[in-house]
């Protein structure tokens, strides 16, 4: 769909604001600023021709009013990164984190709905994608979203490795391969007219890639 731009991102972190309310709601305000931007990008705006006036109007907000949330729209990919961010920590706490020991059938559920989390915000995401590669705020916030994946991919890996059935060869940067490996599928083998039997099917070779790459033969 041409959506995404493949791109080597450096170590950035985003500003302490944000990760302070990483862990936390956000606001009713931001909420509502975050659903009119991504209708807006559905709509077929762009990231660039949006306005801040456009976006308060959207959201039914006074234009001050959103000033006293972002300083700008940079910042307001970041809030909207760190909605994806609590819904994939929340999925990962129910199907992973909740059972404690898990296997290839949970990890499939959870990727289906790590899938479907992604396809939701899909706008957002391809907007933070693009604008990455020549905005430096949205750059860092693009690479914290990326750094948050490969953690949890590592935490599998190191939970595997607990109970001895991580693959004898999982080579310590792996983690951050697959972490990529989801992003680059999920951004090219994907478009808007994607059926939910599409994404399922998505789901499923990301299940058997990332599976297989991590636990050993029968883990």
């Amino acid at each position: 769909a041409g959506h995404c731009l493949a791109q080597r991102l450096p170590m950035a972190s985003i500003t302490r604001r944000n990760r302070a309310t990483t862990d936390t709601c956000l606001p009713a305000a931001m909420d509502r600023l975050v659903e009119a931007f991504e209708r807006l990008l559905a709509r077929g705006e762009s990231f660039t021709t949006i306005s801040v006036e456009e976006l308060a109007r959207e959201a039914g907000m006074a234009r001050a009013t959103f000033y006293l949330h972002c300083r700008n729209k940079g910042q307001l990919v970041s809030h909207a990164m760190q909605a994806v961010q609590l819904q994939l920590k929340t999925a990962a706490r129910a199907r992973l984190k909740k059972s404690g020991s898990y296997g290839r059938a949970e990890f499939q559920a959870f990727m289906r709905e790590v899938v479907e989390i992604l396809f939701r915000h899909r706008h957002a995401i391809w907007a933070m994608n693009e604008v990455s590669a020549y905005d430096p705020q949205v750059q860092a916030v693009f690479a914290e979203f990326m750094d948050q994946r490969t953690r949890e991919i590592q935490r599998t890996l190191d939970q595997l490795a607990k109970e001895g059935a991580a693959h004898p060869a999982a080579h310590a940067g792996l983690a951050r391969m697959l972490a990529w490996t989801i992003e680059r599928s999920f951004c090219k083998m994907l478009n808007e007219q994607s059926t939910p039997k599409e994404r399922e099917a998505l789901a499923d070779m990301l299940t058997h890639t990332i599976w297989s790459a991590l636990a050993s033969v029968g883990g």
